[in-house]
């Protein structure tokens, strides 16, 4: 966490800011606390944004996001903006801990039973995206992020309806993260479907397992003809044998030969559990190896300490009627405990 600049405000609706936690291509986010001292992220668009309608629509469509979806492995909405609001906001759980992006550019990737037991809890997150009508259309490891309860999927900007196109797509750029972005993302991006958060979920393991993508490219466009072309093969260098076959089927270029996302969290709950451990054991083993504090991560707020109750033998004069008064209460108490 940096420390806020001059011109970065210190409260948003019921949050004190303390603290820059990062920057993005459409806003900011700050680390807060609520008047209850429940610790949030806290984002808001770019001033240079706030007359753009796109970036606006993305912002509200991520606020309706995080009210309708709910579940274990996806950052709960804690407070947002009303729609009269000049400067729309939200603020979201702060998960403390690194995201899977610095996780394994810093530690190295995951073993087998770590990066089967991460794609059940973001195949779960899935779930409840597609559960609630939703599609995440931006998984990748730099939106995951590795709490003390294991993974958590954060950043719903580019959600879209399951029954139809989005309006998020403008005809002069392609919204969505290329080095996880499935061939018909790619290619037609107003038409995809939940398995295209396969496919993302797929190449996110990828890099879990591996530290590289499917595809690469000297250039963006050279990226791009590599995803939609049928004939190159996603790169498979470095992924486990007992995974490669999984990895392989999230990433087939027709969506329809993908699996869905209960058959990856059925086959990815089979390896994270083949030594016999139960999935809560294996949850717990992996958000023990994962989860790491940052050195300049916020400390956890404390309310203000309780004011020490007043012993009345400072405030009560000796000899007065009070005094009198408690002496008597003092003997007859004692009377009766005697009895």
């Amino acid at each position: 966490m940096d420390p806020l600049d001059r011109s970065d405000p210190t409260r948003i609706g019921g949050a004190t800011l303390r603290g820059r936690l990062g920057s993005g291509g459409m806003g900011r986010v700050f680390y807060g606390v609520t008047d209850d001292y429940e610790q949030v992220a806290v984002k808001i668009i770019r001033e240079d944004l706030l007359g753009h309608a796109e970036p606006r629509a993305r912002f509200a469509r991520e606020i309706d996001a995080l009210r309708t979806v709910r579940g274990p492995h996806v950052a709960a909405l804690i407070d947002a903006s009303g729609e009269d609001e000049e400067r729309p906001w939200l603020a979201v759980e702060f998960v403390r801990g690194l995201s899977l992006k610095e996780f394994i550019d810093s530690r190295g990737p995951l073993g087998d039973e770590h990066a089967a037991t991460l794609g059940v809890l973001l195949a779960s997150a899935l779930g409840d995206i597609h559960a609630a009508g939703l599609l995440h259309r931006d998984l990748k490891p730099g939106n995951i992020l590795l709490g003390r309860d294991g993974a958590k999927v954060i950043d719903l900007g580019l959600v879209a309806l399951v029954d139809g196109p989005t309006d998020l797509t403008t005809t002069t750029s392609t919204l969505g993260t290329p080095a996880c972005m499935s061939p018909e993302q790619a290619n037609t991006p107003k038409n995809v479907t939940a398995a295209t958060d396969v496919y993302a979920l797929g190449a996110t393991l990828m890099f879990a397992l591996a530290k590289h993508y499917p595809y690469d490219g000297k250039t963006v466009a050279a990226l791009f003809m590599n995803i939609i072309s049928p004939e190159v093969e996603p790169d498979l260098t470095g992924v486990p044998a007992e995974l490669a076959p999984l990895i392989a089927a999230m990433l087939a270029h027709d969506p329809a030969d993908r699996p869905t996302v209960p058959e990856a969290y059925e086959r990815l709950k089979e390896l994270a559990t083949a030594d016999g451990i139960s999935l809560p054991v294996a949850v717990r083993r992996f958000a023990v190896a994962t989860y790491v504090e940052r050195e300049t991560d916020p400390q956890d707020p404390a309310p203000p300490a309780r004011p020490r109750p007043r012993d009345l033998s400072e405030v009560v004069v000796p000899g007065s009627v009070v005094a009198r008064l408690a002496d008597r209460l003092r003997g007859a108490y004692a009377a009766s405990a005697r009895l």
